[in-house]
């Protein structure tokens, strides 16, 4: 079939027409930052969305202005304007004068990693960065940074308009640099806590003195200095992950070991932080922890002229019990720990991971932990373990890395890499996870899910397996009948894991799909293993409950034999026994399978293949449509290393409906923000999220190594195949997806996303 394909693009204007579906968290929170000036103001520094900021103690939150990247380590506050801000992110230094709404790039900072910054208490014309990036060392390279170089830090004289690098060490070495503390009496003298060590400068970070560490310490972890100047608390490492607490005057020091009361076995104690409200007799010292959920510790610690006369510390936050911990049900792991400013209100504010909390300390000494990232919905009851679990909607802060979703009518199912399977009953309003849990297990990564049928009945599907961070553990098949659509349904496993039920290896199952002509056929890909049929999935639900396996069916063959995974599998829209797959690793390739006279065979009908490829087939007024979007074939030829390709005949010719320079020019006035700094570097592709119902085609360009996405276009499909473009990006903050449905609620059609780093979305199509 030969065609012609002819191509309009109009732009759109933004719209709040985006909805979160979102139970609330913060991806990894790096930070929570209180602005000095402002009581009820605070910044959130996200590893993965950017920054959030609350002006109403933690109640509601909104995601600020565009970054140019969106891991972000730090934030910094003005002293004297709450809208002054300075944040330290993966790829640049961004400074904002007005709250966030928008940023500019520091000069001489592109391309470094930023994990601190400080504004001086004295002089708030002077600020240091300090290069880093916590303990995310994995992330070094991600924008080709390296780990070692000379000891710099970068510093403004005039509030963020111009930069200059100072350094504290010339010898070559971890860069890492984890606080930079300025006296808060004597001006001029800064505390550096780097990789390398501890540093004092007492000519206003002119020069730098590098302080003897403790016997057998290495690395300082952070340190903090009281109210009036005249101790010291910091942390060293001893150990893989772990580390020692140690104080001293600052004018002569001495570190003096302080772990009397706290774990004795290995745990990584850092950033700690002097109670400003302290007196010069007794200090109250937080004390962060590292990657463990020992709990919070606080320290009370009596000076007299110099000499600690005393200590202990006491454990103030521990467990679940006696307060609402939100739908994130887990002991807490206080990573970053601060007391409220001067001026407010005493509290301490905590990140735990994905989430925040603020405690507030009561009469008897004890602390009331206050969720600040989810609000209770008790229309919705999730019964386990006896007790009644509560279902929480969010409260402006996103829920990081999502793989996959889907829908039907009220209820509706995240994928996610982290928190597992995330469940709503209200079409997305509010969330649980707790039946992911069970008793010796949390299904905690889950990279595929589908709503298929059985024996007539909706039905939803799930790999779920253990694992965090996308580090999933083996391939599990769970299903949950659809009878209720309330928590009263319930998963059971099927498929997979150690016992191999109904025949399936372990490989993770990287996608599960039904054919959309037969919702009780069930295809899956395992890794390593090749994709699966599950010819019947209500006789084989059937069979099971009577003590019958009818096992799954292996269907690829010696042309698939290379490919290690897919991302996603698409169905022929009218034919189950017609398959396309696209290759995620391994041998290179889009591919088509049909199953003739009971036998499967697999050609060959792209040459493309990489690691975020994907295709989706579906019919429109009896016309059968396939779309590839992945690497080119041909990438020295057509100088483009991603293609979004049209095919009429099911693969036999393409045609490119979508390129880099039509994305551009409909988003040219929203990305100003950033794309300028990194256009030379950034690679259009995607992490998934193609999808495509009659005549609408849902696409988007994301790249993750900025976590920064140009946009999500909607085309229009006509019938010789032509396609009018329009940006359909709106008002999302981040149009990066993984995967995208359309689906029906209340008699109107939605498209829902899931990010891989803001969580999952809807919007009316």
């Amino acid at each position: 079939m030969k065609w012609i394909l002819a191509m309009l693009v109009f732009p759109m204007a933004a719209q709040a027409q985006w909805v979160s579906i979102n139970p609330g968290a913060g991806g990894q929170v790096q930070d929570v930052v209180c602005a000095p000036s402002t009581p009820g103001t605070l910044y959130l520094a996200s590893d993965m969305e950017g920054v959030y900021k609350t002006e109403d103690n933690g109640a509601h939150w909104h995601i600020t202005g565009d970054l140019v990247h969106n891991r972000i380590f730090a934030v910094a506050v003005d002293p004297t304007s709450a809208d002054q801000i300075y944040v330290g992110g993966m790829f640049a230094l961004q400074v904002s004068t007005d709250g966030g709404k928008n940023y500019s790039v520091a000069d001489k900072s592109l391309g470094e990693s930023f994990g601190s910054v400080s504004v001086d208490p004295h002089d708030p014309n002077h600020i240091i960065a300090g290069i880093g990036w916590r303990d995310d060392y994995d992330f070094v390279t991600l924008t080709d940074n390296v780990r070692d170089g000379k000891g710099r830090l970068l510093e403004s004289r005039d509030k963020g308009l111009t930069w200059n690098y100072i350094t504290y060490d010339k010898a070559v070495g971890d860069k890492n640099v984890w606080t930079i503390t300025f006296d808060p009496v004597k001006k001029g003298v800064v505390y550096l806590s780097a990789a390398r060590g501890f540093y004092i400068s007492r000519d206003d970070a002119k020069t730098w003195q590098l302080i003897k560490a403790p016997a057998k310490a290495f690395d300082n972890k952070g340190a903090t200095v009281s109210p009036d100047g005249k101790v010291l608390y910091t942390a060293y490492a001893t150990g893989n992950r772990a580390s020692d607490v140690y104080a001293s005057p600052s004018d002569d020091i001495e570190w003096i070991k302080v772990m009397e009361g706290l774990p004795n076995h290995k745990i990584g104690f850092w950033y700690p932080e002097v109670d400003t409200r302290s007196t010069s007799e007794q200090h109250k010292v937080l004390i962060s922890i590292e990657g463990t959920r020992e709990g919070l510790f606080e320290g009370t610690f009596t000076w007299e002229n110099k000499e600690l006369k005393n200590y202990h510390w006491d454990l103030i936050w521990e467990g679940t019990d006696g307060y609402d911990f939100g739908w994130d049900w887990a002991d807490p792991n206080p990573r970053y720990v601060h007391y409220t400013p001067i001026g407010w209100k005493r509290a301490i504010w905590s990140t735990t991971n994905e989430n925040m909390f603020a405690g507030i300390r009561q009469a008897d000494g004890s602390y009331q932990w206050i969720n600040k990232y989810s609000n209770r919905n008790e229309k919705f009851v999730v019964h386990q373990w006896n007790k009644d679990w509560y279902t929480y909607s969010g409260r402006g802060t996103e829920s990081t890395y999502t793989y996959d979703i889907a829908a039907d009518e009220n209820y509706v199912i995240q994928g996610q890499g982290d928190n597992g399977l995330m469940e709503s009953w209200d079409a997305g309003f509010s969330w649980s996870n707790i039946q992911h849990r069970t008793d010796s297990l949390n299904y905690s990564d889950i990279q595929a899910v589908a709503i298929g049928a059985a024996n007539g009945k909706p039905v939803v599907l799930a790999q779920a397996t253990t694992g965090y961070g996308g580090n999933a553990r083996d391939g599990r098949l769970f299903v949950k009948k659809l009878e209720t659509y309330s928590p009263t349904d319930r998963w059971e496993m099927i498929g997979g894991g150690p016992n191999h039920l109904l025949g399936l290896p372990e490989g993770i199952f990287r996608d599960v799909v039904v054919a959309p002509s037969n919702p009780e056929k069930v295809y899956l890909w395992s890794n390593d293993n090749g994709l699966y049929q599950i010819e019947d999935l209500g006789e084989t639900l059937k069979q099971r409950e009577n003590g019958v396996v009818v096992p799954a069916q292996k269907i690829s063959d010696e042309t698939l034999a290379g490919v290690i995974t897919t991302k996603k599998i698409a169905v022929h829209p009218t034919n189950e026994n017609i398959v396309f797959l696209a290759s995620a690793r391994g041998t290179k390739g889009a591919f088509r399978g049909e199953k003739e006279d009971g036998v499967w065979k697999w050609t060959k009908i792209y040459g493309g293949g990489s690691w975020e490829a994907e295709m989706v087939a579906w019919e429109h007024l009896g016309q059968t449509y396939l779309i590839y979007s992945g690497t080119s074939e041909n990438t020295k030829k057509d100088g483009c290393n991603y293609k979004i390709l049209l095919s009429m005949d099911e693969g036999k010719t393409w045609t490119s409906i979508l390129d880099p320079s039509m994305a551009l020019e409909m988003r040219a006035e929203y990305i100003q923000a950033w794309y300028p700094y990194i256009k030379k570097d950034y690679i259009f592709q995607n992490k998934g999220g193609l999808t495509a119902k009659g005549n609408t085609i849902i696409i988007n360009f994301y790249n993750h190594k900025y976590q920064n996405g140009v946009g999500i276009f909607k085309g229009t499909l006509d019938e010789k195949g032509s396609v009018k473009w329009e940006d359909w990006t709106g008002d999302l903050h981040y149009p990066g997806v993984t995967s995208a449905i359309i689906a029906s609620y209340e008699g109107e059609e939605w498209v829902y996303i899931s990010t891989p780093g803001a969580g999952a979305w809807k919007r009316k199509l």
